[in-house]
């Protein structure tokens, strides 16, 4: 654990001296910080932070066998393919600002910044502005570090809290103040992938015999480089769409936000087994988020062992618990420091080329024969088929099986409970490895859990805390104004629908592997790209709807991923905010597309969510980076698909605002006029149809008796209706806006065509 904290803390110094301008170096600034103010007492931790550069250990080199080697050449992998030049000077600037991850993903080439603040303080959208990093802030933060550090015990069981309390403080700091630079790799995820990196090391040279760092790692760093001394492993859950969404009962809703999360914890359940039995910490995780995973691990034996085991005990407990309905596949690849920096002859994406092509290849055999006759030999559970997931070999109480009947108790601790203890034994929701999940309270963990022999570790949701065995946080997108849809129906604008909204990141995959050239792709860019997007979707959506107050419940938001329902009314502006803070949020470099239906909230909800997702896979279809809107249940052929700037100014902000302007005070013979109007634009290719259109629109003119005013604004009206009626782009946004604005009109439960 001494190389895990010698790489987070190794960088410490850079907020110490910033704070004051010291004319020293950082390094002998973090070593006297956390000496002398922080109180750490550990000689082994202060010589790495003291000894990670050249410059120091030449004036005075550390023993042979120092961790201080292994902290030094962790640090020069981490930082060895994030130092890239830029055109501009060099030159250091302490009070520099942290640039965007985004500005070069995909082929961009921005220049926003980060504006200078801790994780405390909600969205931090990046722009062009100039806002210098203040002394006094660096030393609130360092202030923040040194009462945290206060709490927790230097060893293995405070180590993902010395994570948490990095990442609160040092998110938005940079790593480098080179205006030489690009500077988009915060302190934190430099001194993450640091630690990863240092830790691997370590593993790597003990299981290989090598005592001697400083000849080893100092002396020899380049060939070290060329050595396979890491393992980039990956793992995909299969069967999650079918596994949330197929079930049938009178609780779905809460059944669908019990799965969601689930699958989710369930993932990070297996992310920190396997930690635990490499005796790593979570700086080692790369990515995780919908189902799937990267982990940095040292190429040892006991590695590869641990994951083998892992994996297959995993896989059997899904087959025991769920027969077919998931399956974990999981593959590693052998690497380098010289691939992981994508230099001399290294090549960072063809490590998850080469995963990509192995996991699916497992995916196409991933069943043994022993397996298969193990599910056909299976004796049956029970009599009765469980009324929620359908499944007939599970004993059932009052039609409900064990698994569901649990699930159903999570789905309110999921919204009420802010932590997760998994414990030793089968006192909560099943999980893997003989081990389960309870939702709880903070009395309760500190007083009674963490005091028990069971306790195995804790999950926080939504908050950054610190303590024994505290794993991480969970992100969960949990916004809701109720939790039931026909209370959602009844909050909605006209008549009594909800709206369900299905959205995904366009292409994330091709993103993650390729989206960075190769002179800038690099481990720490892969790790801030697949971070920043699951703290928008699991926190910022949160802060999102909170502020524009929607009538909403999101059911999901996962890494690239949402499913949520909203009274009918608030759907498409819902969709839009989202979409619209993402592009900001992203500096434009990712897309989304997305689906939303208006449905009875007595619907059945797998309808719900299956036509939904057909209308997000339209979107894609159509060219992606945009939204498809059903206007009525069940019906195909009323598909409509528009760009997002389309949706927002013509159809929302053009064609619905002037039908509210021109309708609102019209009798209810103005309303008639648009559902007979719909009824032609619907079919407007049939030639008579147009001169239907136009005669209908002919009949409402006003009488001769009207006033000019009134007789102006039938013109205006008349003129706009039969143009964008005959224009087919204008067509598909009018009947939108008129499907969108006779909703608004009707009432409660009005099932009126």
């Amino acid at each position: 654990m001494q190389i895990i904290l010698g790489g987070l803390l190794h960088d410490i110094g850079k907020p110490a001296y910033r704070r004051r301008g010291e004319r020293t170096n950082h390094s002998n600034a973090g070593y006297e910080f956390l000496k002398n103010e922080a109180g750490l007492e550990d000689d082994t931790v202060l010589e790495q932070v003291k000894f990670h550069h050249k410059s120091e250990i030449e004036k005075a080199p550390p023993k042979n066998d120092s961790f201080s080697y292994i902290t030094y050449v962790a640090d020069n992998i981490a930082s060895g393919a994030d130092r890239r030049k830029t055109e501009t000077g060099g030159g250091f600037a302490a009070d520099a600002q942290l640039e965007s991850v985004f500005n070069i993903l995909n082929g961009n080439h921005d220049k926003l910044k980060y504006k200078p603040q801790t994780m405390e303080n909600g969205i931090n959208y990046p722009s062009t502005d100039e806002m210098k990093f203040l002394p006094e802030q660096y030393s609130k933060i360092c202030s923040n570090i040194q009462d945290s550090l206060k709490g927790i015990q230097y060893n293995g069981e405070y180590i993902n809290s010395l994570l948490e309390i990095m990442e609160a403080n040092c998110s938005f700091v940079p790593s480098s103040t080179n205006l030489g630079e690009i500077a988009d790799i915060s302190l934190y995820d430099h001194c993450k992938i640091t630690a990863a990196v240092g830790s691997c090391i370590y593993d790597w040279l003990t299981e290989n015999d090598i005592a001697d760092y400083k000849n080893e790692l100092y002396r020899h760093s380049k060939e070290f480089y060329g050595k396979k001394a890491f393992l980039m492993y990956s793992f995909d859950m299969s069967g999650i769409q079918s596994f949330i969404y197929t079930v049938s009962s009178k609780g779905t809703l809460k059944m669908l936000r019990a799965r969601s999360f689930y699958l989710e914890l369930l993932c990070e359940h297996f992310i920190d087994t396997v930690l635990k039995e490499t005796a790593l910490s979570r700086a080692n995780l790369i990515y995780s988020g919908g189902g799937h995973g990267y982990i940095l691990l040292p190429n040892t034996m006991a590695a590869k062992d641990a994951v083998n085991r892992l994996h297959k005990e995993m896989n059997e407990w899904c087959i025991k618990t769920f027969k077919t309905a998931l399956y974990m596949a999981a593959a590693y690849v052998e690497c380098g420091a010289n691939d992981l920096m994508n230099t001399n002859g290294g090549d960072y994406s063809a490590i998850f080329i080469e995963l990509s092509r192995r996991l699916s290849a497992e995916k196409l055999n991933r069943y043994s024969a022993e397996d298969i006759i193990k599910m056909n030999t299976a004796p049956s559970g029970g009599e009765r088929e469980c009324r929620i997931c359908r499944r007939s070999d599970m004993e059932t109480e009052n039609g409900v099986c064990g698994i569901c009947a649990k699930l159903m108790d999570m789905s309110d601790d999921i919204i009420d409970k802010s932590f997760f203890a998994i414990i030793a034994g089968d006192g909560g929701l099943p999980l893997p490895f003989g081990q389960s999940v309870i939702g709880t309270d903070a009395d309760t963990l500190t007083d009674t859990l963490m005091k028990s022999e069971n306790y195995v570790r804790c999950y926080c949701k939504n908050e950054m805390y610190t303590g024994k065995q505290i794993a991480t946080k969970i992100w969960v997108g949990n916004y809701h104004t109720d939790k039931e849809f026909t209370k959602l129906a009844e909050k909605s604008t006209g008549i009594e629908r909800i709206g369900v909204i299905r959205m995904d990141v366009d292409n994330l995959g091709k993103a993650f592997v390729s989206g960075f050239d190769k002179e800038h792709v690099s481990l720490s860019r892969t790790a801030v790209f697949s971070r920043k997007l699951s703290i928008f979707f699991k926190k910022h959506i949160n802060e999102l709807f909170d502020k524009e107050k929607y009538k909403a419940l999101i059911v999901y938001s996962g890494g690239d991923d949402v499913f949520l329902v909203s009274a009918w009314s608030d759907a498409v502006n819902a969709a839009l905010t989202l979409r619209n803070a993402f592009i900001k949020f992203t500096g434009g470099t990712l897309t989304i597309s997305a689906g939303i239906g208006i449905y009875s909230p007595k619907y059945p909800i797998e309808a719900m969510a299956r036509e939904s997702g057909e209308l997000e896979t339209a979107s894609k279809e159509g060219g992606r980076n945009k939204i498809t809107l059903f206007s009525s249940e069940g019906n195909d052929n009323e598909r409509y698909t528009f760009g997002w700037e389309e949706l927002e100014n013509d159809v929302m902000g053009e064609k619905l605002q002037y039908l509210r302007t021109y309708f609102d005070n019209q009798s209810e013979h103005g309303k008639n006029l648009l559902y007979n109007l719909l009824n032609y634009l619907r079919n407007i290719d049939d030639k008579i149809n147009i001169a239907r259109y136009a005669y209908l629109l002919a009949r409402t003119e006003p009488d001769k008796d009207a006033s000019e005013d009134t007789k102006a604004r039938y013109r205006e009206f008349s003129k706009k209706m039969y143009g964008w009626a005959v224009d087919k782009t204008e067509r598909q946004q009018l009947i939108i806006a008129i499907y969108l604005y006779v909703y608004e009109a009707r009432e409660g439960n009005d099932d009126k065509e």
